[in-house]
């Protein structure tokens, strides 16, 4: 009786357990396919949109959304989300037909890529020609295939994306696209890095408006293989991408590209941005590029050239890192607007606008606002004519101690708050100003009084100042003017300079005391003419005296034909010496010191004379100047330096050193020298005359002696 019972009971186990095994089988959950899944199905994902901040009213964010393909109509086709779990019913052949092929379970491994790839919340799309996964567990999109884009075909890629919020974006292997990339991957709040970038063929692209703006946990892309050669619109490209750090776009060809507004807008973590091989020759719109890149340190744009922009309003506004900024080589002859160009560059010591072209520019609104850091500004080639806005462009200088204006500057509007008062340089320097005491003005004086064609000058502002002048009794500036600045009731001293032809005539009774706030101090020294001091006479140059030149003529065999010369004279004086004539003999070399200087050292200079060939031989040479044997007595010169030895022999031919005695008329024939030819016809008369004496003697004897004998 009781076994029967156990064996009715295993019965009813054995029927209530096939039961419940039937049952659990008919309550399996039914696996759904693509098209029975809601469309609202990707629609309920939670999307976290990022904030948009726009410069300028929320301009760029208006302009960004009607640029953007997940803003328009959604008329277009929605992407077809897909399950690819495995199933046993009959239509698991056709569900994974659309699926990737899966590899067979051989090892341990491919069976965990096989799960992973079947497992049940998979979500994958089919664009165009491109494939989409999204693994909702890893957070990744994965997109391989190719697109050939138009708005339709953006707007379903861009929403599955959106709506998915990855991650990670995996592009798995070549995709080409071609047209816009336009907001290709915009909005993605949860993105935070790309994988495979390199795959995706860029080489047909012409926009890429917004293509990766409003990734706000995206730190780092590399782009290094893009080919952006056919791109024209640049636009909000990297806008409000929050956390990216390193950008290098020195590959990028931007020769096509027209518009680059709010390229890097509010990049605010990026330190380092490469865009060395720029060309920007066909740009136009160059407005909020680097708005709010707040970390950049430096930033190297010397290769732009800006000849088609019009438009650079808030172009660096809250760059608040960047310390230096060198804009000398941009042309802005087209520009028509500047508004907030350089606003809130909070630490930017200095900036070179002193080129700019601004005759056609019409809104200067808060160009320069909020620059607490700006030590110097030079404004004085803006023309300012066509502006219309210039509201507070001035505003918020703290630092600013020099600004140079022009004199087509307009100032009423700018707002200038500095504090301290503004002295015009004028004819001195930023160091030693003129400070004219009628242009010393506060910056709301500046505002108010400054005339253009009157006032165009630099001016150098001080909070409290004492300025030195040196000047004469008549206020003429003998010196440059000096500067001390301080603080409050801090104490100064002055002194007086030693300037070239004047004496202090009165010391200030301020030329010490205390500086005084926001008060301009004047101390004047004020100089006379110095007497003029008569020179002390030179002392003459007492000449030194030379030793003696002799001259001496003599025949070939030394004899000498006169008495020698004696020439004295001063150390450096020049001499000259002159030749004689003398009868029967004609000069054979003259000495080649016949000229020179008197030195130290005694000097000869010897004339040597030939006999004439028909000279009798007891011929005696006639001493012409009828002098003794004896040497003359030494001839003192008049010491005069020859300037070149034709010049020195006639000066001394006319001033001889040697004394000859005065010729007269009446004893001109005696001491004129005989002729040759005449010489012989008088001794033969003397000859004749004597043996007619002889003749006649001898007569006159004989006839006297006859006389006597008779």
């Amino acid at each position: 009786m009781r076994l029967r019972i156990m064996n009715k009971n295993k019965e009813k186990l054995l029927l209530g357990s096939v039961l419940a095994t039937i049952g659990l089988l008919g309550a399996r959950p039914q696996i759904a396919k693509a098209d029975q899944l809601a469309a609202s199905h990707l629609a309920a994902s939670n999307v976290t949109k990022s904030n948009k901040i726009s410069p300028k009213a929320a301009e760029p964010a208006a302009n960004q959304q009607s640029s953007t393909p997940a803003d328009t109509s959604s008329s277009v086709p929605s992407a077809a989300p897909v399950s690819n779990s495995s199933t046993t019913d009959n239509n698991e052949t056709a569900s994974n037909a659309n699926q990737p092929d899966v590899p067979s379970a051989t090892t341990h491994d491919e069976n965990e890529q096989q799960k992973i790839a079947t497992k049940d919340n998979l979500i994958s799309s089919d664009i165009n020609d491109a494939h989409l996964t999204y693994d909702p567990d890893q957070e990744v999109v994965t997109i391989s295939g190719s697109l050939t884009t138009n708005d339709d075909v953006l707007i379903a890629l861009s929403r599955f994306l959106r709506n998915n919020n990855p991650k990670k974006i995996v592009i798995a292997g070549p995709l080409a696209i071609k047209g816009s990339a336009a907001g290709l991957f915009n909005d993605i709040s949860n993105l935070e890095e790309f994988e495979g970038l390199s795959n995706l063929d860029t080489r047909q692209v012409t926009s890429m408006n917004s293509m990766f703006a409003n990734e706000p946990k995206l730190k780092s892309l590399d782009l290094s293989n893009f080919n952006t050669s056919n791109v024209t619109d640049m636009r909000y490209f990297f806008n409000s991408c929050y956390s990216l750090k390193n950008l290098d776009l020195s590959s990028f060809d931007t020769s096509n590209v027209k518009d680059m507004n709010t390229m890097f807008y509010l990049c605010s973590s990026l330190t380092n941005l490469n865009l060395n091989n720029f060309d920007t020759k066909n740009v136009e719109n160059m407005s909020n590029m680097f708005f709010g890149c707040s970390n950049l340190t430096s930033l190297n744009i010397n290769s732009f050239n800006t000849s088609k922009v019009t438009d650079f309003s808030g172009m660096f506004s809250g760059c608040a890192g960047l310390t230096q900024l060198d804009v000398s080589r941009f042309n802005t002859s087209n520009v028509t607007n500047m508004n907030v160009m350089f606003s809130s560059c909070s630490n930017l010591t200095k900036i070179d606008v002193s080129h700019f072209n601004t005759d056609k520019v019409t809104n200067m609104f808060q160009m320069f606002f909020g620059d607490n850091s700006l030590t110097s500004l030079d404004i004085s080639n803006f023309n300012m004519d066509s502006v219309t806005n210039s509201a507070v462009m001035l505003i918020g200088l703290n630092s600013l101690n020099y600004l140079k204006l022009g004199a087509k500057n307009s100032l009423a509007n700018t707002s200038l708050n500095t504090p301290g008062i503004w002295v015009n340089v004028g004819n001195g320097t930023a160091e030693h100003p003129q400070a004219l005491k009628d242009k010393r003005w506060t910056s709301r004086q500046l505002l108010t009084n400054y005339n253009p064609a009157k006032d165009a000058d630099a001016y150098v502002r001080y909070n409290a100042a004492v300025i030195t002048h040196y000047q004469d009794q008549d206020g003429n500036q003998l010196a440059p003017n000096d500067v001390q600045t301080g603080g409050l009731n801090t104490k100064y001293t002055t002194t007086p300079k030693d300037i070239t032809g004047y004496t202090l005539a009165e010391t200030p009774a301020n030329a010490s005391g205390s500086f005084a706030n926001k008060t301009i101090t004047d101390v004047v020294y004020l100089y006379k003419k110095a007497p003029i001091a008569t020179k002390p006479p030179v002392n003459p140059i007492i000449p030194s005296k030379a030793a003696n030149v002799v001259v001496h003529y003599q025949d070939e065999s030394g004899n000498p034909l006169t008495s020698d010369i004696v020439l004295s004279g001063n150390l450096s004086d020049g001499y000259t010496t002159d030749t004689k004539e003398f009868n029967g003999y004609h000069l054979k070399s003259r000495p080649i010191n016949a000229t020179g200087f008197f030195s130290t050292q005694a000097q000869d200079v010897t004339y040597i004379y030939a006999k004439d060939s028909n000279s009798p031989s007891e011929n005696v040479p006639i001493n012409n100047n009828h002098q003794d044997k004896n040497p003359t007595k030494p001839q003192t010169t008049n010491h005069l330096r020859p300037q070149a030895p034709q010049s020195l022999s006639k000066r001394h031919l006319t001033n001889n050193h040697i004394a000859r005695p005065k010729i007269s008329a009446g004893n001109l024939a005696s001491n004129k020298l005989p002729q040759t030819g005449k010489n012989q016809t008088q001794s033969l008369l003397t000859v004749l005359a004597g043996l007619l004496s002889a003749t006649f003697a001898a007569i006159s004897g004989w006839f006297i002696h006859k006389h006597r004998e008779n």
